[in-house]
């Protein structure tokens, strides 16, 4: 099993180019094709984009459990197209990443991840999307409406720092576990918003759940 360079490429999106970074497993001498991982950034208003450390640490995990990984800007992102659309534009380009994906690549499992923003796009456009499992950091419950978010009927694991400065754990965690199909819950102590000096951690506990 080889794992393939990486490359940047531009897709078709809903208003224009998206940016996306893949990087895949030749899986040609193995019973069953690797399994793809995409991976959804945090706010764009905030400086979030696909080579935010955490993402980039969900990337290199899992390309070191054999997965073929891919990351992507949301449109007005690097060199993705358009405009901020306050989720609902965002959650249609992840639709577009997964479709691309389904028509160009061969791979097994799904696995959708996102984290802070790229989580609530994640669990806004999963229900339509048929992954096979879901990861989620720190998701920003109480700052977007999660509501109206559908139940999510495949396994699932959620991640959350206990020192969390920008979303509150409690509310985390308390979503969390009123979900119909509750979903592994991962909490780390000292781990912020961003996982400050907690990455190490992050990429061991996916190498160990997955």
């Amino acid at each position: 099993m080889k794992r393939k360079k990486s490359q940047i490429l531009s897709i078709p999106g809903a208003v224009g180019q998206l940016e996306i970074r893949l990087t895949e497993t030749d899986s040609s001498d193995l019973a069953k094709p690797a399994g793809l991982v995409v991976i959804s950034h945090p706010h764009p208003e905030f400086g979030g984009t696909m080579d935010n450390k955490v993402v980039t640490t969900i990337e290199r995990s899992f390309q070191g459990l054999g997965y073929s990984t891919l990351a992507y800007n949301f449109r007005g992102v690097g060199s993705s197209e358009g405009e901020y659309d306050g989720g609902a534009g965002e959650q249609k380009d992840l639709a577009y990443v997964v479709s691309w994906a389904r028509d160009k690549l061969t791979f097994g499992e799904l696995v959708l991840s996102g984290f802070s923003f790229g989580a609530y796009v994640t669990l806004s456009a999963q229900p339509c999307l048929n992954a096979n499992r879901l990861l989620i950091v720190a998701p920003p419950v109480g700052l977007y409406d999660f509501s109206g978010i559908e139940e999510v009927s495949v396994p699932w694991e959620v991640v959350i720092g206990l020192q969390d400065e920008v979303v509150e754990p409690r509310e985390m965690l308390d979503w969390a576990v009123s979900r119909e199909q509750q979903p592994t819950l991962y909490c780390r102590a000292q781990g912020s918003h961003f996982f400050h000096g907690q990455l190490v951690w992050l990429k061991k506990l996916i190498s160990f759940t997955y």
